[in-house]
């Protein structure tokens, strides 16, 4: 009876045993089998132009107006004798200039330099303030920054930062040593005073730029921006007298304005940029110039400045023009004109509805495509363009 009692109660456990064994394996391959599920989470937060729907954010449409994008300016300004007249009327002007951009909303930088290189002829000095003014350094605005940007006050006050940096003082030093000059000019103490009241008879603005491009003084050039070089000068690289083939006027690699433009392109293959000028172009203005500052400083064809503007499709203006207006409308038109050429998105690699982009524009040749998580475009879009999308986003995991 007891060995019953024993078989039978035996029999009871392996019988749970088995039980729980079998519940055991079940369970295990119900969990390897089923799919594992998780749960997602919608990005659209408080986007009122999301939606969140079967697993995905839908971005309704978006509508873009293109205003503005980024921009370096950079002034490269003939400090010479003769220039006083010309800086002025450019200052005169530039409200127009400045005002344009901040209508646009253009995110700008603007620099000036000088077309002072120095050399052993040409050393730093009290009138080039100790060199500050010399091979492609960026002047200091009053506010004590090298460049001005929308932040740097209101329009007026900015026209006024720049009027100060573009009419130079040494400019009009030297023109005052010139005109009061009593005595001979072809003396050893005339060429020391002139040494010590002038700035270098030996303009060289092409080089200049070329150094601010080198060297991206004071961290000016950014990459992401356009850029644009405007150059005011009545001569011509070196005072044109590389062409008459005077020794140690021969130009430089610096000094010729396809090493402008090929640095450029180097240094910033995807960047879009122009160069413009304020320049001599014909003979009347030539005469003009040469009959500035009691004729006793000339100027020359600014042929080299000339060529940069061709090379990157710039403006060249006429420095003999008594209203520089217009000129710099154009310069401003070629500037924004050229901005915008992507938009950011919520995601990478989104999926378009309906492969839904629509751009409105002046220049109908353009098309998009996207790249990761941006709709780029095959030129930049002029400022007044609008574009349409709409696009969903896969939603991530929590």
């Amino acid at each position: 009876m007891k060995t019953k009692q024993v078989h039978q109660t035996n029999t009871l456990i392996l019988s749970k045993v088995l039980s729980l064994l079998t519940f055991i394996l079940g369970l295990s391959v119900l969990t390897a089998c089923s799919a594992v599920k998780f749960s997602t989470k919608s990005n659209c937060g408080n986007d009122t132009n999301c939606v969140s729907q079967a697993g995905s954010d839908v971005y309704g449409e978006g509508i873009e107006t293109i205003t503005g994008g980024k921009v370096d300016i950079l002034f490269v300004n003939d400090n010479s004798a003769s220039m006083s007249y010309e800086q002025t009327k450019l200052s005169e002007k530039f409200n127009q200039f400045i005002s344009k951009l901040d209508g646009s909303f253009v995110d700008y930088r603007i620099a000036v330099t000088t077309t002072d290189i120095s050399s052993a002829q040409n050393a730093p000095r009290t009138i080039n303030q100790g060199g500050a003014l010399q091979d492609g350094k960026l002047i200091s605005f009053s506010n004590s920054q090298k460049y001005l940007t929308p932040s740097s006050g209101t329009t007026q006050y900015k026209e006024q930062l720049f009027n100060s940096v573009i009419k130079r003082q040494e400019t009009i030093s030297c023109e005052q040593f010139i005109k009061n000059w009593a005595g001979s000019r072809d003396t050893l103490a005339y060429s020391q005073s002139y040494y010590n009241a002038c700035p270098s008879t030996d303009e060289r603005g092409i080089f200049a730029a070329n150094l601010v491009i080198q060297n991206n003084s004071d961290n000016f050039i950014r990459q992401e921006a356009d850029l644009a070089v405007i150059f005011l000068a009545d001569e011509d690289e070196r005072s044109q007298m590389y062409w008459h083939n005077i020794a140690g006027f021969e130009l430089a690699d610096f000094d010729k304005a396809s090493t402008l433009v090929n640095q450029i392109k180097s240094k910033y293959p995807q960047k879009t940029h122009g160069i413009h000028a304020f320049i001599v172009k014909d003979q009347n203005c030539l005469n003009m110039q040469n009959a500035q500052t009691n004729g006793l400083v000339s100027g020359s064809f600014g042929w080299e400045y000339y060529n940069a503007t061709v090379a990157t499709g710039g403006i060249a203006g006429d420095i003999c023009s008594n209203d520089y207006t217009q000129p710099l409308l154009n310069i401003f038109s070629k500037i924004q004109g050229n901005i915008v050429d992507k938009i950011a998105l919520k995601c990478s690699e989104p999926e378009l509805e309906t492969e839904y982009i629509t751009i409105t524009s002046s220049d109908p040749s353009i098309t998009s495509f996207i790249v990761g998580s941006e709709i780029r475009f095959t030129k930049k879009l002029p400022v007044g363009s609008t574009v349409k999308y709409k696009y969903r986003c896969v939603q991530s995991a929590k």
